[in-house]
């Protein structure tokens, strides 16, 4: 299964909201292939894993990385009503994790990927000039 550069997957990636998204396991490496309750487990284990929205869609609006730090992604999931957004945050030796963040914890250049004009922004996240 291919990757996408905008998808939303990390390594052992939690899934923030089980209403919204399904977890797909995209790569698994070591003992764990064989298990039926890899998308459930909690304990350690090596497997890729994608958030996929029950409804709407993931826009990357990009990402940051500091020296000695994780990577932080910071993606929109645009419903047809609603934005939320969602940090990712991938260590480079521990699993990632993503958690919902505010509008005014997006950074701006990061809002800026939004484009109202191709329908992937809603009213709510329009920026002011």
């Amino acid at each position: 299964m291919n990757l996408e550069e905008s998808d939303l997957c990390g390594w052992e990636l939690n899934n923030p909201d089980n209403n919204l998204f399904d977890i797909e396991i995209t790569q698994v490496w070591g003992d764990c292939g064989g298990c039926e309750f890899l998308g459930e487990c909690t304990t350690p284990c090596a497997s890729m894993r994608r958030l996929i929205p029950r409804e709407g869609s993931i826009v990357k609006l990009g990402h940051e990385k500091q020296e000695s730090g994780p990577t932080m992604s910071y993606f929109a999931v645009v419903g047809q009503s609603d934005v939320r957004f969602i940090l990712l945050s991938e260590p480079d030796h521990y699993w990632a994790r993503a958690s919902y963040i505010t509008y005014e914890q997006v950074p701006v250049w990061a809002l800026l990927q939004l484009d109202p004009v191709k329908g992937s922004c809603p009213d709510v996240c329009l920026l002011s000039e």
